[in-house]
């Protein structure tokens, strides 16, 4: 009786559990007693810690070698009560003055002094971005004064003794400790700006009278390695001035920000704004207490909840200053003409940008800025790397561009990529109207189509999950998720029919079978195209006509074992000695769900890691990438191999191959090529240029298997029997029946055209005759060309005439064009309906 499959329960509990993990978590499902009363306590931390802003004046946070005001003492420090900043948390506030003097620095060179004055001081400088969002980029240098400090310098059980630290003796998280790298900011303000009466000019330098929040989400890279960490802070949009914050349970760097800053002017205004907004938030989270959960101003990506034990990272602090577009940036010239005001220009880009009405614009300026990034607790300063220490042509601090114009470029870029998978649809349906019968889809390898729909899949499910949170790109993402769906599944359904076609049948069939083709086949067996070694044999096997006898050799042969077994005690009769083996039962062939499944979990895998290699490395990513992306771009290497193993030229269009090997370059050129990508992504030109060769190399080898043959330079040895459909017709033993029927010269209805020796070179290099036979499929002539006996024909022209005709195992030849039609529905001969093998 025959056995039913058991269900796989490991495999349904893994598909189950790796779901279980893909799902989001309830809001509700971290919530405990414990976790809400940690909450609480933060939260009348932070509380304490506003009150502590709000009592205290300019110039109370004066740790040793800092600034201070002119009525404070200089011999002794001064510090506040929050964590940090306080003498027993041993923070390395020594360098906050220079800190401050870079910044001052900085801010300086971006706004040109005129006449001697420094107009940046009094807030009377070039007009500058008002709205400072964007993303930027560039390289970062570290101050070479400053030594490094260890996490043995620190007690944090002493300074923050209501948190049980995590591995807090090890090596920090956060840390650089190379010499130079890269930088990606991405910025975002608050879009109300408040404004504030500042102080008189003796107090400069001034904020310009008007603030906003701002936080952003800081990447840098380290001599390979990478973190990504957010800030907190404030924007002086009339002086272009950014000062920002991480925060932690062992640094409250957000309320201590104000004492951090340029003067009192800026103090004043930083403090008022943060006394409303900090407030404002503690209020909302205690509110929200068992609803969010997420720590207020935090600085840790990737764990945004409450715990009670922390890892310690280095805290940081920024400070960045808008540089002034220049009149060039602007389209105008270098003369002042009468009615032009530079802040009204760029007020009307802004205006634009945050509310379009179709106003013309003629540039839009990069956003540039300059930055000094200090750690505290760490001892470590890093500046953008630019003038006036270095040259703009090394590096011009960060560059970038702001977020509308990022939200832009995305919005191009997802569109682009949508138009570019229509175009692989299209050309995928294309083949499939080429590709339709059992003999044309037997040619298709199954695993090059698999690595297309593994990766549109993987498209797929990177815009799904981006759909759900897209805002400003939504439209654009949902139409890459659709297009991307259409092409998996109909690359899919093209999937399937390969999988039908090409699934090999169960044991119990094909060894029923075997028996009964075995005389068939042999009769039917494909013989060498050259003669044997007397030279004597022929070229191709007998006519159809031939007897279908047994072979005498291998009866022979046979009945010599049979005798062999019944000297032995055997069975002579095969019958009797299998009946006492049972047969083991048919394995069931591999289902195309199954298949499916796999290619799921793969995506899953291959995503998974993806992820997690954004915290690699910078080396090892890229490695990881390229290796990625050179695997998913071998795709034509199964069908090279498919070609090779079924002894078949051509199994797709060559517009179908050439198609999708550009369009599945196009995308990943953008990364790899443009600098201004809006991944930042760093630019490798010598690995996509290895690429582009790798592929086009595989579409080389499908030219030439096309053109010469598929197992050109392929041992025979490494290869299965196959028949040749273009085999080199030779003049040798032509009284032997070596030639297809009908050019043989007895039972040729055609005629010869021999050439002289002048006229023969001219036309045909390799020598020979040329005789005519009508093709019994479009009855128009079909000319054969004759290798004369002796010779070799290795010119191309021969190459190139071979493909003009095919011949069939039953010595029949036709036209290759009309014999590949026809095969395409069905797999007999036209004349003798005798089986013919597949191409």
């Amino acid at each position: 009786m025959p056995q039913t499959n058991q269900p796989h329960t490991w495999k349904f509990f893994f598909v189950f559990f790796v779901i279980w993990l893909i799902l989001p978590d309830s809001e509700y499902q971290s919530q405990s007693v414990a976790l809400s009363d940690l909450i609480l306590s933060r939260l009348s931390d932070y509380r304490v810690a506003l009150d502590v802003l709000n009592s205290t004046r300019w110039g109370d946070f004066a740790p040793l070698e800092a600034n201070r005001t002119e009525n404070s003492d200089a011999g002794s420090p001064k510090y506040i009560n929050l964590t940090g900043f306080r003498d027993e948390d041993h923070f390395s506030w020594q360098h906050l003055n220079k800190f401050r003097e870079r910044g001052l620095k900085l801010s300086h060179h971006a706004v040109s002094a005129v006449d001697g004055n420094e107009l940046w001081d009094v807030a009377e400088g070039e007009p500058i971005w008002a709205n400072a969002s964007g993303v930027l980029g560039g390289q970062w240098v570290r101050r070479p004064e400053f030594s490094p400090r260890t996490p043995d310098s620190y007690n944090l059980s002493q300074s923050v003794p209501s948190m049980h630290w995590y591995a807090d003796k090890w090596d920090w998280a956060r840390n650089l400790t190379g010499t130079s790298g890269r930088i990606h900011l991405r910025l975002e303000g608050n879009k109300t700006v408040t404004g504030y009466e500042q102080l008189s000019k003796t107090d400069a330098p001034l904020g310009g009278g008007l603030i906003r929040n701002m936080k952003g989400v800081l990447t840098m890279e380290d001599e390979g390695s990478s973190f990504e960490t957010r800030l907190w802070g404030v924007h002086w949009p009339r002086q272009g001035v950014i000062m920002m914050t991480t925060t932690s349970e062992k640094f409250d760097g957000i309320f201590g920000l104000p004492h951090l800053t340029l003067g009192p002017d800026y103090f004043q205004s930083s403090q008022r704004l943060l006394n409303q907004s900090l407030a404002h938030t503690i209020a909302t989270k205690k509110k929200n207490i068992y609803t969010d959960q997420n720590i207020p101003w935090n600085a840790d990506v990737e764990n945004p909840l409450h715990t009670p034990s922390p890892a310690p990272n280095c805290e940081y602090i920024i400070y960045a200053q808008i540089h002034p577009p220049s009149r060039q940036s602007l389209g105008l010239g270098d003369t002042i003409s009468k009615g032009e005001n530079v802040a009204d220009i760029i007020q009307s880009i802004e205006s634009e940008l945050e509310h379009p009405l179709g106003a013309p614009i003629q540039r839009i300026p990069d956003l540039h800025m300059s930055s000094v990034i200090y750690s505290p607790d760490c001892s470590f300063m890093l500046e953008t790397k630019g003038p006036p220490d270095f040259p703009p042509s090394e590096a011009d601090h960060l560059v970038g561009v702001k977020s509308e114009i990022q939200v832009t470029r995305i919005n191009k870029w997802l569109i682009t990529y949508a138009a570019v998978i229509f175009i692989q649809v299209m050309l995928l349906k294309d083949q499939m109207r080429e590709t339709y019968t059992p003999s044309t889809l037997g040619r298709v390898s199954f695993w090059t189509i698999s690595v297309m729909g593994i990766v549109d899949c993987m498209t797929f499910c990177a815009a799904a999950t981006w759909v759900s949170e897209a805002q400003s790109t939504f439209l654009p993402t949902l139409t890459l998720m659709f297009t991307s769906l259409m092409s998996m599944m109909i690359g899919g359904s093209l999937l399937a029919r390969i999988h039908e076609i090409q699934a090999p049948q169960p044991r119990a069939r094909r060894e029923g079978t075997a028996g009964s083709n075995s005389g068939q086949a042999s009769s039917t067996a494909s013989a060498p195209l050259t003669p044997n070694a007397t030279g004597t044999g022929p070229i191709l096997p007998g006519p159809v006509t031939a007897g279908r006898g047994p072979d005498p050799t291998a009866a022979a042969a046979a009945a010599a074992a049979a005798a062999t077994n019944v000297a032995d005690g055997a069975a002579a009769v095969p019958g009797a000695a299998t009946a006492t083996r049972p047969l083991p039962p048919p394995s069931p062939p591999q289902t195309f769900q199954s298949i499916i499944g796999r290619y799921l979990l793969l995506v899953l895998f291959i995503s998974f890691v993806g992820i997690s290699s954004l915290t690699w490395y910078a080396t090892a990513r890229s490695w990881f990438i390229n290796i990625c992306v050179f695997v998913y771009l071998s795709m034509w290497v199964p069908q090279i191999y498919r070609n090779v193993i079924r002894n078949c030229r051509r199994a797709l269009k060559w517009k179908f191959v050439v198609g999708q090997s550009i369009l599945r370059l196009a995308p990943l050129a953008y990364f790899w090529l443009d600098a201004d990508n809006f991944l930042f992504a760093r630019t490798e030109p010598h690995s996509f240029l290895v690429l582009c060769l790798w592929v086009w190399l595989q579409i080389f080898v499908l030219a030439t298997q096309d053109i010469v043959g598929p197992r050109f330079c392929v041992p025979k040895d490494w290869t299965p029997d196959a028949w040749d459909y273009h085999p080199v017709l030779r003049e040798d033993n032509v009284e032997a029946g070596a030639l297809p029927i009908g050019l043989n010269p007895e039972d040729s209805p055609g005629h010869d055209h021999r050439r002289s020796s002048e006229e023969r070179d001219k036309l045909r290099p390799g020598g020979g005759i040329t005789r005519t036979i009508d093709c019994a499929i479009c009855r128009e002539l079909l000319e054969v060309p004759i290798v004369k006996a002796g010779e070799e024909d290795m010119s191309v022209t021969g190459v190139f005439a071979r493909r003009m005709y095919m011949v069939t195992p039953c010595r029949h030849i036709f036209h290759t064009d009309c014999l590949e039609n026809w095969m395409k529905f069905r797999l007999q001969c036209p004349i003798c309906r005798e089986d013919l093998p597949p191409l």
